[in-house]
């Protein structure tokens, strides 16, 4: 079972009744919204005015029966898009644009200090939320991780395939000008490479508790989960 960093980040909102924020969904939807614009990708001032000229709301899962959040563009929830083949393929360019990294972060800091939050994602200690309580590095292998999701894709990928994609995409967002994947000097670093999911929650809800002994008085702030998972 996959336990990258938005399952675990999932299941830890759950065990603490706490919101779970995926930033990534930000870049997929500003992808979305220049697609359904007629924007061309690989124009960074054209993408980025579009993006600060949009109105982007994020809002509790329209299920009801979520711990996840919605994301609206201009009122229409893009959510349902999110996965479309042309989102997948086009939000590296967009997530590179450091005009629209330097948008899409000031509305995760926005959102982050509405209350009790696990956020995830790949900068989310070191430039979303640099001076959160609790910052998880999560880790594993390239191989266990491109194992893990070919297992989750419903394409028929192969594991060899979904590894080279991980490698480049590592290297990509490590290498990037704009935010790159870096370890916070004061995260937890957590390898999930031998983990089950329950121990890889586990492990991540005794960290918080032991940093976060407020928990017991039920008084919480957001606790970012910063990872070079997949997810």
């Amino acid at each position: 079972m996959a336990s990258g960093k938005t399952t675990v980040g999932r299941e830890l909102a759950n065990r603490l009744g706490w919101r779970l924020f995926d930033t990534g969904i930000m870049y997929r939807a500003a992808t979305w919204q220049a697609q359904r614009r007629g924007v061309h990708l690989d124009e960074e001032e054209t993408v980025t005015e579009l993006i600060r000229d949009s109105e982007f709301t994020l809002l509790p899962a329209a299920s009801g029966e979520s711990v996840e959040l919605d994301v609206y563009v201009d009122g229409d929830n893009a959510t349902p898009h999110l996965r479309d083949t042309a989102v997948e393929s086009g939000v590296p360019t967009v997530a590179a644009i450091a005009g629209v990294r330097t948008l899409m972060v000031e509305i995760q800091q926005a959102q982050a200090a509405e209350g009790c939050m696990v956020v995830v994602g790949r900068d989310i200690g070191t430039v979303v939320l640099p001076d959160a309580p609790v910052k998880i590095f999560l880790d594993a292998s390239q191989e266990v991780r491109a194992r893990r999701r070919a297992a989750e894709q419903q394409n028929g990928a192969d594991e060899a395939s979904v590894l080279r994609a991980t490698q480049r995409r590592d290297a990509r967002d490590s290498g990037r000008r704009t935010s790159p994947l870096v370890v916070a000097a004061d995260a937890v670093f957590l390898d999930t490479s031998e983990l089950s999911l329950d121990q890889s929650v586990d492990a991540a809800e005794a960290i918080i508790r032991e940093r976060m002994p407020e928990l017991v008085d039920g008084i919480a702030r957001s606790a970012g989960i910063a990872t070079s998972e997949e997810g």
